[in-house]
Parts: structure tokens; C-alpha cells; sequence
């Protein structure tokens, strides 16, 4: 304070000056003290509540307890220390008097300023007069009309009050005061304490670690210290797209243990930041990461084959169905996209029912071996159909989306197949006929033997074919060289009944030993030469009349045709319709007649065959089937009937005209009958040398009663006396 000069100083002026300055520097300490005092117990109390509420992160809490820092900083420096610091002049302390004491007037403030700064332009006999009025009103101050004390009690009761309030609080609840000051002031991520608790199945340390594509079920179950658990739970989840809300569901009913809810997401792509909120209870920081399945990269089968094979090993070409013979030692790796906690190969082997038997676990990785990327394992002799499986999950917990399956299919080792037939023989033979045996003998791997097996009653044979030395996959019986079977050693009778088939053998080792393959079997009746020869005639006369009305059918087409008059007219005129309708009837019946004609042909030769086989061809015989009948035929069929049937067909393309045509199926039908005449020469033949036999039958027959005449009456002549 600025002192009065001695010869004006009023002591009691001074005193009541240095009494407001103290109470105004007690006013500034209380409401200063109890204001930050206020604002650090509703600063603690909203910390307390946001965070019971929020349960933030430590780094939000590390930010709000920065702020309340700064704000009470704040407060201490402008509400405390600035005011502190701030001087209190003499002549300011009169004015606050005076503006709550309007009664003063201004001579309180006018006696102190004059007394501060002296004026010579004053009269000094009014400054001592103002200044006496003012010490006079000295005693009429009162301190409590300026300083409004009651708000300033309120204040310091309000603080005080604020204060025991809060250490009361920490006194009653000391956990909670516990958890706040670890929470706020050591920013520990301690949880509150709750009435309801969620706990998120399949998350370790706030991460779970999920398949990318894969749906993910969260769960979540609720327990509630008291009451009933919630009955709503709120799902938040953040990605790409930002907060969005789901309600999960409910499983099952609640009980004792609490309620469980559930919600998938479906085709997880992306990582998700997730929230659970339920009841007065959060679960805050929980994260799923997204990683890639693990998937089998490649897959290798080798197998070795049996030792009937040859043995050696075979990489085949991969694919998901891969062939295997059968008995072959299988070996079999699957190489994974990434290392492998744990891993099973399971192969099903199907039964003889066609069923899958049990699982049987051919290679396994356990959790405790050192990650791994491969499983490998062999199958020592491959004995039916299997199916292998491999299911895997990688370190991080995730399993493949489906198991990779791989078909072995056990290729078994086929019978040989046996396609061949009797050549130009009929279902008749005699006892020293030759059965010619053509077609083919094969097998997958190799053939061992064939044999030609012949039974009548319980006589059987068994005739190897010595073309098959052994391990050839194909031996074939072409017609040109057959495998002939001779009858004659057998001693067959007239009558018997004798079965032929082919069978064939092949190298197979394994159990149940070498497959056997049979083809068709073949009854063949015994007869007499002479019965041979009947049912050869007899078809003889069979193909006779269908050669007649083969002709007969091309001499009708021929006389479908016009008169001599339009024997020359061409093809392409309009008035030869007629022709034209003609000639492709012709046309169509010489077709017909080639291929009748050629099959008859070929019948002739097989007569002929079938003669020699059975050991009755004789040089006559064969001059007439096959010179006289068989090549003729064989002939006219090949050029198209003497040229009739390209003759036909330049008569459409107009290069020819009726009368070529005419002239051709006349020239065609002469051959044919020239045929037909030689076979019915052929007929007569035959039927003279029918006689011939009959004659010679009876006179056998009369020899043979002769002499048993002849011995019946020598009998009586020793037996009559």
C-alpha cells in the first residue's frame, strides 16, 4: 500500500485498508481451494461413471485424465495464483468500498488518491477537510456488505462437503475406489465389477483367428450375479463399411450357468472389430482376424505293381479318381498350403458288399509334433476300392472348409476275353470232321494258356493251343489261319452229342489264382457221312429256290419297261416319265439281286467248307459248288450283275438310254440263268448218285441176309442128326 505522507496520514484509514487486503487474499485462497476442490470431486465422479459405463480404452483414459489435469492446471493457475499475484492499490480498494456502500459517497477514494498523489492546484485546507470526512466514516464501513461471506461459505462448505463426500465414498467402497485409481491413474484395463458378465466362446487375449470365406458363429453366454440375465444382447461390429447393430439370438433356455446367444456371420471376409453389450455388462476390444484356410497344395500317388506284373513303380497323372491295379503297394503324400498343428489321412476301403468299411487312420499329426506341411502315408497291397481323406487344421486353429478326398480305384485283373467262334461249321459233324477255331484270345496283362475243351458224357478233352507260348496280351485266330481241332483221335460214334468251348488262362497271382475266361460253348451232334451230306443237299435245294426268285423278282422289273419303239428315247425327255419310274424299279431290284446273289455266293463256299471239314469234299464235288456255282455267283454279284446296276444309274444322270438298260438286264438275267442251270445239272448229279447209294445200300443189305442165310442153314445141317 502506498503510504500517506506523515502530515496527512490517517491511522485508522491505513488499518481499515490493510484489513480488506488480508480478507480479500483469504477470499481468493477459500474460493479458489474449495472451486478446484468442486471441480476435482465432479471430475472424479464423471470419470468414474463414463467409465463404468464405457469402459474405454486405456488410451481414452489416459486422454480424459490429461484433460481433467489441464483442467484443474487451469483452474489453480487463473483462479488462484494470477489473483494472488495481482497488486490490491489503495485508491481500488476505496472504490470497492464505495460501490457497496453508496452512503460513503467518494470521499473515502478522493482522500486516499490526494493522499497517494498531492496536488499543488488543491487547496490544502479542503484536502484536510476531505480528508478528516473520510477518517470520520472510517468506523462506518462494514467488511461483510463487500465480501458476501454466506457465498463464500457456501462455497467452502460446498468443497469441504464435495471432498468428505468422495473420501467417504472411497472409505465405504474401497474396491471401487480401487479399480478407479488402477483404471484412471495407472490406466491398468482392470474391469469393473458387474451384476452381469458375457463371456465370448473361441477367443484368446480378444482375438479369434477365423477362415476367410467361412461362416463364423459367435457366442456369447450371459451370467448374472443377481436377477435374471439379460434378454436382449447388442452386437456391434466395425469393417470396411463402418458401426453396424445386430440382436443375437438365444440358444436354447437359460439356466443356472446363464444364457447363451449366438449370431452368425456369414462369408467372413474382412477383419471385424466387435462389441458385446448386454445388461449393465460389456465386452470391449474383441477382434476377428481373417486368414486362409489351410488347402492341400499338391497330392502325389505312386504305386508299385504286383509281382505277376513285373513289379516297377508308376507315377500316374494326378486326378481326384486315379486308377490302381490291384494288389499294387500304393504310397500316397499331400503336401498342405501351410504348416499343420493337426492332420489325420483316413482311407475307406469298400467291402465285398460294395459298402465303405470303418475309417482307417493310415498317417495322423499330432498337436505336439513340430508343424508340419505334409502327410504321407502307404498302402502295402491295394485290395479293394479306397477312399482317402485328409482333414487338417493349421497353428492358428483353423480347419479346411472340407476335407480333400482322393479315389483309389483298385483296377481288379480281368478274366481273358474270349471272342471267338466255330468258322463253316454247322451244328452237325461226323466223327472225322476238323472244327476250324477263329477270332481273338486277350488279356489286360497277359495270357498263360487256352485250351479247347470237349466233353461227350463224362469223356472230356482238353486241346491246348500252342500259338499262346505265354505273356502275350493278344493272340489272334484269324479265318485264313485258324486253329483247327481235329475230331478223328477222339473215337467219336454216330449219335453222341459233343460239347466244345475255348478257355483261357491268364498270369494273375494273386490270392484266388489266375482268372479264366471261357467263351461259347457249342453243341454239335454226330451223324453219319451220309446224313451230312443229306442236310448239305438239302440246303443246296434251299438256296436253289431263293436264287429262282431272285431272278424271277429282277425279270419282273425287266419287263416293266417300254416297248422297242422307246428303246432309244433318253432319260431327260418329258415323255419319258415312264421310263424313268421303270428303270428305278430295275434299279432296285438289281440292288437286290447283288446282294442276294452275293450272300448265295458265299452259302455255296460254305457248303463247300463245311464238305471238307467233315472229310466228304471230293474234286467233283468241289468243280461244281465253286467253279460251276460259288465263283460264277461270287463274279456276277461284284460287277453288278453284268454291269446293270451302273448302267441304271447313268440312265438317271441321262448318260445312257432305255435300250442300253434293257440290253444290260437282259445279258444279266441270261447269266443268271445260265447259274441256275448248271445248279440244277448239280441237282440231277446229286440225285443220280442218291440212286447210286441206294442201290448199293440194297445190295448190302441182300449180301448181308445172304450170308446170314447162308449161316442159319449151315447151323441146322451140324444140328440136324
Amino acid at each position: 500500500m502506498t503510504s500517506l505522507p506523515d502530515t496527512t496520514t490517517i491511522e485508522s484509514i491505513e488499518r481499515l485498508l490493510g484489513r480488506l487486503r488480508r480478507e480479500v487474499r483469504i477470499w481468493i485462497w477459500v474460493e479458489s481451494l474449495a472451486s478446484i476442490a468442486l471441480a476435482a470431486v465432479v471430475i472424479v465422479a464423471a470419470t468414474l461413471l463414463l467409465d463404468w459405463l464405457l469402459e474405454p480404452p486405456g488410451w481414452a483414459r489416459a486422454a480424459a485424465l490429461v484433460a481433467a489435469g489441464a483442467v484443474l492446471a487451469w483452474m489453480l493457475v487463473t483462479r488462484l495464483l494470477l489473483r494472488l499475484g495481482t497488486p490490491l492499490a489503495d485508491r481500488s480498494l476505496a472504490l470497492a468500498v464505495e460501490r457497496r456502500q453508496p452512503e460513503l459517497g467518494d470521499t473515502l477514494s478522493t482522500a486516499v488518491g490526494l493522499a497517494a498523489a498531492p496536488r499543488g492546484d488543491v487547496d490544502p485546507g479542503l484536502v484536510k477537510q476531505t480528508t478528516q470526512a473520510a477518517e470520520a466514516l472510517v468506523d462506518r464501513v462494514k467488511p461483510g456488505r463487500i465480501f458476501r461471506r454466506r457465498r463464500l461459505i457456501g462455497i467452502a462448505v460446498g468443497g469441504l462437503l464435495a471432498a468428505a463426500g468422495l473420501a467417504g465414498g472411497a472409505a465405504v467402497w474401497p474396491d471401487l475406489a480401487g479399480i478407479w485409481t488402477r483404471r484412471m491413474l495407472l490406466l491398468a484395463d482392470e474391469p469393473w465389477p458387474r451384476r452381469v458378465r458375457l463371456e465370448a466362446e473361441g477367443f484368446v487375449d480378444g482375438v479369434r483367428t477365423v477362415a476367410r470365406g467361412g461362416d463364423v458363429e459367435l457366442v456369447v453366454r450371459a451370467v448374472a450375479d443377481s436377477g435374471p440375465p439379460p434378454e436382449l444382447i447388442e452386437l456391434r461390429i466395425l469393417g470396411r463399411d463402418g458401426w453396424r447393430t445386430v440382436r443375437m439370438g438365444t440358444r436354447g433356455g437359460g439356466d443356472e450357468a446363464g444364457q447363451v446367444f449366438g449370431h452368425v456371420l456369414e462369408s467372413v471376409a474382412e477383419e471385424y472389430q466387435l462389441e458385446v453389450r448386454g445388461g449393465d455388462a460389456r465386452l470391449r476390444g474383441l477382434r476377428l482376424a481373417v486368414v486362409e484356410p489351410p488347402a492341400v497344395a499338391a497330392a502325389t500317388v505312386r504305386y508299385v505293381l504286383p509281382g505277376y506284373l513285373g513289379g516297377g513303380e508308376r507315377l500316374p497323372p494326378f486326378s481326384r479318381v486315379v486308377p490302381v491295379p490291384l494288389g499294387s503297394q500304393v504310397s500316397v503324400s499331400f503336401t498342405a498350403t501351410k504348416p499343420l498343428a493337426v492332420a489325420t489321412l483316413t482311407a475307406r476301403f469298400a467291402t465285398a458288399a460294395g459298402d465303405d468299411a470303418a475309417g482307417t487312420v493310415l498317417a495322423e499329426i499330432a498337436a505336439a509334433d513340430p508343424p508340419n506341411a505334409i502327410v504321407a502315408a502307404t498302402i502295402p497291397a491295394l485290395e479293394a476300392d479306397a477312399t482317402l481323406t485328409v482333414t487338417a487344421t493349421d497353428t492358428d486353429g483353423i480347419s479346411a472348409r472340407e476335407p480333400f478326398t482322393v479315389v483309389l480305384a483298385a483296377v481288379p485283373d480281368e478274366p481273358p476275353g474270349v471272342a471267338v467262334r466255330l468258322a463253316d461249321i454247322s451244328l452237325t459233324v461226323t466223327p472225322a470232321a476238323r472244327l476250324p477255331v477263329v477270332g481273338t484270345l486277350a488279356d489286360d496283362h497277359g495270357l498263360a494258356a487256352a485250351t479247347v475243351e470237349l466233353a461227350r458224357g463224362d469223356d472230356t478233352w482238353s486241346l491246348p493251343i500252342a500259338r499262346i507260348r505265354g505273356g502275350e496280351p493278344l493272340v489272334e485266330l484269324p479265318a485264313d489261319a485258324p486253329e483247327i481241332v481235329s475230331l478223328a483221335p477222339l473215337g467219336l460214334n454216330f449219335g453222341d452229342r459233343l460239347t466244345v468251348s475255348v478257355t483261357a488262362r491268364d498270369t494273375c497271382g494273386l490270392a484266388g489264382g489266375p482268372n479264366v475266361g471261357t467263351g461259347d460253348t457249342w453243341l454239335l451232334d454226330v451223324v453219319t457221312p451220309e446224313a451230312m451230306q443229306a442236310s448239305l443237299e438239302a440246303r443246296e435245294i434251299l438256296l436253289r429256290r431263293r436264287y429262282e426268285a431272285a431272278i424271277e423278282d429282277l425279270d419282273q422289273a425287266r419287263r416293266g419297261l417300254a416297248g422297242d419303239e422307246n428303246a432309244d428315247q433318253p432319260a431327260d425327255q418329258p415323255d419319258a416319265d415312264g421310263m424313268r419310274i421303270a428303270v428305278g424299279r430295275l434299279e432296285e431290284a438289281t440292288a437286290r439281286a447283288v446282294g442276294e446273289v452275293g450272300e448265295i455266293a458265299t452259302a455255296f463256299g460254305g457248303i463247300r467248307n463245311e464238305l471238307d471239314l467233315n472229310s466228304l469234299l471230293t474234286s467233283e464235288l468241289e468243280t461244281r459248288l465253286v467253279v460251276h456255282v460259288a465263283d460264277p455267283l461270287a463274279g456276277l454279284a461284284a460287277d453288278g450283275l453284268r454291269g446293270l446296276a451302273p448302267t441304271c444309274r447313268a440312265f438317271r444322270g441321262g448318260e445312257a438310254a432305255v435300250g442300253e438298260v434293257a440290253s444290260r438286264a437282259n445279258e444279266a438275267i441270261a447269266a443268271l440263268r445260265g447259274v441256275l442251270a448248271r445248279m440244277l445239272e448239280l441237282e440231277s448229279f446229286n440225285e443220280v448218285v442218291e440212286k447210286l447209294r441206294d442201290v448199293i445200300r440194297t445190295q448190302e443189305q441182300i449180301r448181308a441176309d445172304t450170308l446170314e442165310r447162308q449161316r442159319q442153314r449151315a447151323r441146322e445141317a451140324l444140328e440136324s442128326p
